[in-house]
């Protein structure tokens, strides 16, 4: 029979039971704690919920303090897929048309089909958009797609994008701008070594370019050609002597070269250019016969009939208009042929347009003509300097012979006082001559890339008489303070877009809605805080704390208040038809709200704005309430600090229940170990008795 100390012979739990020792003084602090810290983190949330009220009915008021509710203007079109606006604060209430005659557009350069295997370079392009420029440059293995990379990647490449198009019959390239408008046109210049080199095909000329380069070296070539005409002569009896047939100012000397040897002098060559200019069949006599009858009979047109028909009285007008009649008009030759050609062409009108109108084919004639006659003048003027220097040579050569010179003697002479003067000029000559065939050749042999969409500026006509135009689909500042953005061109037959301007009262209204719901949420909220059932005995977190009454008591006294500043039928909130119901919250009359808002809009901001202003006094309530110093921000900094103060609490009391833990197991245990002691010495005792 076990004779042990009873609960200790069969071992202990230790751990439990120091559990439930502990837990047993923990249980009464915590508790404490706990309810302290519920409480704290309740009116902190409680406060929180009330400040968000308070803030949303303070933001809503910073727009009306700044003016902005009321600077706010509504925009209108009548067809928004045309053109669509928006208003600034400083746009001016009112109606606007707009007729959009065009987009604006990048422009893009096509080549002609290239060959898929085609080597380029070596060379350079010089590709320019607007006033800017870069260069690209070749090397003498490069195909299409090394020249795209190229234009792609180079580093001051202003907005230039190159691309391939394969088409049926072979790789085109393509160069599109990536700015809009016509002032950021492309241009492409080549500099190859090979004439034939096919990125020859990927220069871009314009059309008036190339006729810009033709006139320009024909202003240089007529420069020189005038430039040498006989000293003291005037322009005109110059231009009049080289255009004569009867000219023979030019007949060569003995010993120069005659016109049949080498080249027609320079007047000679301009009489005869004279002389095969082609006329009609009828001649020219024929033809200015034929339009000065024409004048005449339309001059006789504009007559009364006592002006113009022989023989004329009241008393035979009758007869006479009956009678008489006048031959319809007679056109020559020339006059008929040039029909087809003249626009509006009609009988009545035929005289004039023949005699004034130069139609395409007679533009090309004079343009051919005037290119051959300064080629054969520049021709000219060269060989008449040739036809100078080898005379010249010939009389040095001949004194050279004569003994009066030496071989030394007379090329010192030829170098200083001939060639180099003579040479400068035959040097300029065929300088304005390579310059003109060069160009020629531009004009009627390009066969570099062809534009495929014009760059161009967005062009709109306002109220009919104004002309805006911008370099893309936006135009700032069209009218002050109002920016279009054009998508799409006015259809054909239809009015002009309509675009209207006007304060945006909605707006304003829709805030004053807001400004309500958001106090008619405070005032719910707060109510619900600081709520208390007598029957129940449930209450709010923030039942009986005076800042819930002292928040709303000071925002009903701004209510009520009046503004000075504002006029005399908007000096209360009760003008724009908003007042107090008999639960506290507020609600509006909206036949009031409208009336105000549409009689005295401008008016508005009187009552609101301003330093003296209905949203300056909320604001200024609400900061003094969870501004700093606020009796809000003054509870909520209270709550935290004594929330810190509850985490200490709990700190302490962790840390003294780790010590009671620690201390009251470490007893449990030597309580076990000298128990378990005890039984062993006992056991031993009863063997030996035993």
């Amino acid at each position: 029979m076990s004779m042990g100390p009873v609960g200790l012979s069969g071992g202990m739990d230790i751990n439990a039971m120091v559990s439930k020792i502990v837990d047993a003084e923990r249980l009464p602090q915590q508790q404490r704690i706990d309810n302290a810290r519920a409480k704290v983190e309740t009116s902190i949330s409680a406060y929180g919920r009330l400040k968000e009220s308070l803030d949303t009915m303070k933001t809503l008021m910073t727009n009306f303090r700044d003016q902005k509710a009321f600077a706010v203007r509504k925009v209108d079109t009548s067809d928004d897929t045309v053109v669509s606006a928006t208003a600034t604060t400083d746009a001016i209430a009112g109606k606007y048309a707009i007729d959009v005659l065009q987009l604006a557009q990048s422009h893009k350069v096509a080549s002609e089909v290239l060959d898929k295997e085609a080597k380029f370079g070596p060379g350079k392009l010089q590709i320019s958009l607007g006033d800017s420029q870069f260069n690209v440059y070749v090397d003498g293995h490069s195909k299409l797609t090394d020249v795209v990379r190229a234009v792609n990647g180079s580093t001051n490449n202003p907005g230039v994008r190159a691309s391939i198009i394969n088409d049926v019959d072979g790789p085109r390239m393509v160069l599109a701008s990536n700015l809009s408008g016509e002032a950021n046109q492309m241009k492409v210049t080549v500099d190859a070594e090979n004439p034939q080199d096919p990125l020859k095909k990927l220069a871009y000329q314009t059309l008036e370019d190339r006729v810009k380069a033709l006139e320009t070296a024909r202003s240089k070539a007529q420069a020189i050609i005038l430039a040498n005409a006989p000293e003291n002569q005037s322009q005109d009896v110059a231009d009049e002597k080289a255009i004569s047939p009867k000219n023979t100012d030019s007949a060569p000397e003995k010993g120069e070269a005659s016109p049949d040897q080498n080249a027609a002098p320079i007047n000679d060559a301009r009489a005869q250019s004279a002389s095969n200019a082609p006329v009609s069949s009828f001649g020219a006599a024929a033809a200015e016969a034929g339009y000065q009858a024409i004048a005449e009979r339309q001059a006789q047109a504009g007559l009364m009939p006592d002006e113009r028909i022989g023989g004329w009285s009241d008393t035979a007008s009758g007869t006479l208009l009956d009678s008489y009649y006048e031959p319809e008009l007679e056109l020559d030759e020339a006059a008929l042929a040039k029909a087809p050609d003249v626009p509006g062409w009609t009988n009545t009108a035929s005289g004039t347009l023949t005699d004034s109108y130069e139609t395409a084919r007679e533009a090309r004639a004079r343009f051919e003509a005037e290119q051959a006659q300064i080629e054969r003048d520049l021709a000219a003027e060269k060989a008449m300097l040739e036809a100078q220097v080898a005379k010249e040579k010939a009389a040095l050569q001949s004194r050279v012979e004569s003994g009066e010179l030496t071989p030394e003697q007379a090329k010192a002479i030829e170098r200083q006082d001939l060639a180099p003067q003579e040479r400068q000029r035959l040097e300029t000559i065929d300088a304005a001559q390579a310059a003109l065939v060069s160009a020629e050749q531009g004009f009627d042999t390009y066969a570099g890339m062809q534009e495929v969409q014009k760059g161009q500026d967005s062009i709109v006509v306002l109220d009919g008489i104004a002309r805006l135009a911008s370099n893309n689909n936006v135009i700032e500042n069209a009218v002050d303070g109002i920016d279009l953005t054009i998508k799409g061109k006015t259809p054909v037959g239809k009015a002009p877009v309509e675009i209207g301007v006007e304060f945006d009262r909605p707006s304003v209204r829709s805030d004053i809605e807001n400004f309500v719901q958001a106090y008619n949420q405070f005032y719910q909220t707060a109510k619900a805080l600081s709520s208390f059932d007598p029957t129940t005995g449930q209450k709010g977190p923030l039942a009986g704390d005076s800042t819930v009454r002292n928040a709303d008591s000071r925002l009903k006294a701004v209510f009520s208040s009046r503004i000075e500043n504002a006029p005399d039928d908007l000096k209360t909130l009760t003008e724009f038809g908003i007042t107090t119901t008999r639960t506290g919250m507020l609600e509006i009359n909206y036949e009031m709200l409208d009336r105000q808002l549409n009689k005295n809009f401008n008016q508005l901001e009187k009552f609101f704005a301003g330093r003296e202003g209905f949203a300056r006094k909320i604001e200024d309530a609400i900061q003094g309430l969870t501004g700093v110093g606020g009796s809000i921000r003054t509870r909520e900094t209270s709550l935290t600090e004594e929330n810190y103060r509850l985490s200490d609490d709990q700190f302490t009391l962790d840390r003294r229940m780790a010590g009671l833990e620690q201390r009251t197991h470490a007893r449990f245990s030597a309580m076990q170990d000298a128990t378990g002691k005890m039984q062993g010495q006992l056991g031993a005792l009863m063997n030996a008795l035993g």
